[in-house]
């Protein structure tokens, strides 16, 4: 294939990393890594790709998980590869069901890596999808019309795509921030029942301190009648 690919790449080897980017770059793609799960999604959030290779053992959220988040989230998603070291056919059920488009085993060939991508990205398949072949007697006008009219199409769905995902993602913040201020009420509560708790230990306290003190001028008063009386028994 000779369309050049915006790819990431997900995985924590360097090793693995350093391959995939020579590899990769030699045949003219724009390359990108990622250490975890979380900064894929990051990525996402910044920046469309036309691949990602996934690595099964990525930190985090699994490729597997990974790749069944994306594909039940995003509409006009990347292709998806897995890269992993596992046994494919001992886990093929969870490939099946995770949406990925398809998965190659690491310490294959690289042309196999190469090969599996140019499967994905046939050479020629995105003009023809928008450029449908021109029937007898149509002009080159109508010809272009249909074409621009394809690509708005197209357009149009990406950016509803987006429109979808920045929805989900508002409704995400908004579900976290419910979260947090119903956390911090809690916190509130927690803080004004302490509170009253407090206070109704002062209170108890200065109760007790005025028993105290009562009963201290009892026993003053005891004792002043009793050297009083002892010193009336001398005279």
């Amino acid at each position: 294939m000779n369309r050049s690919l915006k790819i990431l790449s997900s995985d924590d080897d360097e090793g693995i990393r350093s391959l995939l980017f020579s590899l990769l770059t030699e045949q003219g793609h724009d390359v990108e890594f990622a250490r975890d799960s979380n900064e894929v999604f990051k990525n996402l959030g910044r920046a469309r790709y036309d691949l990602l290779i996934l690595d099964v053992n990525t930190p985090g959220m699994n490729g597997y998980k990974v790749s069944e988040k994306i594909t039940t989230n995003l509409i006009n998603r990347p292709k998806i590869l897995l890269f992993t070291a596992r046994d494919i056919d001992a886990e093929e059920l969870q490939f099946v069901s995770c949406g990925a488009d398809a998965v190659i085993r690491k310490g294959a060939p690289c042309d196999s890596l190469l090969r599996a991508i140019g499967e994905l990205f046939p050479e020629g398949a995105q003009e023809a999808a928008l450029k449908p072949p021109a029937e007898a007697g149509t002009t080159e006008a109508e010809m272009d019309n249909a074409n621009h009219a394809d690509i708005s199409i197209t357009t149009r769905r990406r950016m509803e795509g987006d429109l979808q995902y920045c929805l989900r993602k508002m409704t995400q913040v908004e579900d976290q921030m419910t979260a947090k201020d119903m956390r911090y009420e809690e916190f509130i509560r927690e803080l004004l029942r302490e509170k009253q708790r407090t206070e109704k230990n002062y209170l108890e306290f200065k109760r007790i301190e005025g028993d105290v003190v009562s009963l201290k001028s009892w026993s003053y008063a005891i004792a002043a009648a009793a050297v009083l009386a002892m010193l009336r028994s001398f005279f």
